[in-house]
């Protein structure tokens, strides 16, 4: 006989740079959102930050001026903490941890190898990163009192070299994080693309691309696509007209549809987790749902997921229920502490005109006001509490709103507490109109949202 319900909690990035224990008891709304985590049998978030100590150096990136390598939202950026710190996240009531992003190799192999061995050395639940592509990919188990959960875990935001490699009989695979590589599809007019041509065979291009086709794509012979300079062309029609279109490599969509599926049938509750920067039309870190993700978001629940949850955009996005399943397609940061960002890049004003936090060193500044200019959204986020029946049918989710404090002082700045009064409404009208897309509709009531779906 199966359990006769589980209680999910799911959180946003967790980039946490510095204790926090010592405000339980101490602070009424921290206090509040502890009882919400710690009254989970499974409480998910996303660990961002490599687990680092005193000897480790970090990696030699560059900031990767290319669509199809998409490294962060401040490219070049890398963020590190203290591996004690998971000491912190667990006494939060947080149990099943998501490794896979961006982030997982901005110490190198050796900060991947640290990050693993803290998580194994206090007997973590985590997934989305490994010592191979079979390890990564793999799902990680729980034991709770409402049964079994299973967790997977997999980024669409790829460093590059950041994969975990294959393991042969002859060779052993590279460490790294599970991937699942989004392919980039440009639609333009039968006009435009035979101007592409013309270039192509004038400038000496088509007589050379077949040499890098043959090793970016094996199967590109039997493309009806046009490649040009690295990009793949394919005629516009009246149902899909020109512009940027994004799709899953299909291999690695099935490999980790498998896994899902495989842990649905060993466990009793499979939680699906999905580092994803991108947004629609080619843009990323914006509140709008790319189609792909929210096809794979369904697939994944087909497959066996009783939720997924998405990170990575450091911002709100809608609330879906699919199937009688929950789908998050992001909650934001459950903490924002920028101490953890070791470096950015002095060329970053190069490449963006968002601002960028002060950081370590002499550099951070005790006045909250200015380092208060980030986007909004990296400032508040929601925690929905969500009860599976018996059958694994989604009976209720609530929508508890938290601010991560953006005008306190640099201690309690970037931790989360439960928002109240009016911050509390407007997050949860923030997360109203953007699930509306999606057949959501939340109601809100004493500080918290009541989802209803039909």
């Amino acid at each position: 006989m199966g359990p006769d319900s589980c209680t999910l909690a799911a959180t946003g990035d967790a980039i946490i740079a510095h204790p926090v224990s010592q405000f339980q008891g101490n602070d009424e709304q921290f206090d509040a959102l502890l009882d919400v985590l710690q009254g989970a049998d499974a409480a998910v978030t996303q660990l961002e930050p490599v687990f680092v100590d005193g000897s480790l150096r970090h990696a030699s990136l560059s900031q990767v001026r290319d669509q199809y390598q998409y490294l962060a939202p401040f490219p070049g950026a890398l963020i590190g903490t203290d591996p004690e710190l998971v000491d912190e996240l667990t006494a939060m009531g947080l149990n099943l941890f998501t490794l896979a992003s961006n982030h997982a190799l901005d110490f190198g192999d050796d900060g991947l190898e640290t990050t693993l061995a803290a998580l194994r050395d206090h007997g973590l639940t985590f997934a989305g990163i490994g010592d191979d592509r079979a390890d990564a990919r793999a799902p990680a188990y729980l034991e709770t009192d409402a049964g079994r959960v299973a967790l997977v875990d997999a980024s669409t935001s790829v460093p590059p070299g950041g994969a975990a490699g294959v393991s042969t009989a002859r060779f052993d695979g590279a460490p790294g994080i599970n991937p699942l590589h989004v392919e980039w599809t440009y639609r333009v007019t039968p006009e435009h693309l035979e101007q592409l041509r013309e270039i192509a065979q004038q400038t000496g291009i088509e007589a050379v691309k077949s040499e890098w086709l043959r090793r970016e794509n094996p199967d590109w012979t039997d493309d009806d696509a046009f490649y040009f300079m690295g990009m793949r062309f394919v005629p516009a029609t009246e149902q899909r007209p020109p512009g940027i279109y994004q799709s899953l490599r299909q291999q690695d969509r099935e490999a980790i549809l498998a896994q899902v599926g495989d842990a649905a049938a060993n466990a009793d509750w499979v939680v699906m987790g999905l580092h994803s920067h991108q947004s629609r039309d080619g843009n990323r870190n914006t509140s709008e749902v790319p189609s792909f993700l929210q096809r794979f978001a369904h697939d994944c629940v087909d497959a066996g997921a009783d939720a997924v949850v998405v990170t990575g955009p450091h911002t709100l996005r809608g609330i879906e229920v699919y199937q009688n399943n929950l789908v998050c397609y992001s909650l934001g940061n459950l903490f924002f502490q920028d101490d953890a960002f070791y470096r950015i890049p002095d060329t970053i004003s190069e490449t963006t005109d968002s601002a960028v936090p002060d950081v370590r060193g002499d550099t951070v500044s005790d006045d909250a006001a200015s380092d208060v200019d980030h986007d909004v959204d990296n400032w508040q986020s929601v925690v929905p509490e969500c009860t599976f029946d018996a059958e694994g049918g989604l009976d209720r989710v609530t929508l508890y709103p938290c601010t991560l404090q953006p005008d306190a002082t640099r201690p309690r700045r970037g931790m989360p507490v439960l928002a109240t009064g009016e911050r509390a409404a407007s997050i949860l009208q923030t997360v109203a109109r953007r699930s509306v897309p999606f057949g959501t509709t939340v109601r809100i009531e004493d500080d918290v949202g009541i989802v209803e779906w039909s």
